[in-house]
């Protein structure tokens, strides 16, 4: 049986993994509390469009169908991020940087799009970012917003983030890629 590899495009990865979840934990619940005067939609097609400008021309991507909604879920304040359609495993459906009922900090949550090496079924994966990794939550819903933010709300609930005892954090502060001209859509 041949294995069929599907890298993630540059583009569609490093914005849902590295741009927005970086954002997430350096502006914290700050990432919440304003909406930008274009918009959430206007706000971040630029901010896509920036860091795709930082890529080689044949790597960067339209911003089709990209759009934000900040909500709330009870006690916890939500942006909701909805990604170009994703077409190789890793890539984002949606991103969501919650602020969990008042906390100080955020989290930042991720459903992947994934394929059965096997039989090439689709799938996804629920994901998130803390401590600087990347944590693999096991199979998400449907790809579905919906089925996303309940499953969101439901980790929640059940648990507090990644804890530095079963991720160790890094002895020094992690390198912080450069992100000049980012910040500005969300305020500092």
């Amino acid at each position: 049986m041949d294995l069929v590899e599907n890298d993630p495009r540059p583009h569609h990865y490093q914005f849902a993994h590295k741009v927005l979840a970086g954002l997430a934990m350096d502006l914290g619940p700050r990432m919440l509390d304003r909406i930008p005067e274009e918009g959430t939609g206007a706000a971040l097609a630029s901010l896509w469009d920036d860091f795709g400008g930082r890529l080689p021309a044949g790597e960067r991507l339209p911003s089709d169908g990209l759009r934000a909604d900040l909500i709330t879920l009870g006690p916890h304040r939500l942006l909701v991020v909805v990604l170009p359609r994703p077409s190789a495993a890793a890539e984002a459906y949606y991103t969501a940087v919650v602020q969990p009922g008042g906390a100080d900090h955020c989290r930042y949550f991720t459903l992947e799009h994934a394929m059965n090496a096997f039989t090439g079924e689709p799938y996804t994966v629920l994901g998130e970012w803390a401590n600087g990794s990347h944590l693999n939550l096991g199979t998400g819903p449907a790809a579905e917003l919906s089925g996303f933010l309940t499953a969101v709300v439901d980790l929640l609930s059940e648990s507090a983030p990644a804890n530095s005892a079963v991720h160790p954090t890094p002895t020094g502060p992690p390198a912080k890629p450069e992100r000049r001209g980012l910040r500005r859509l969300f305020g500092r």
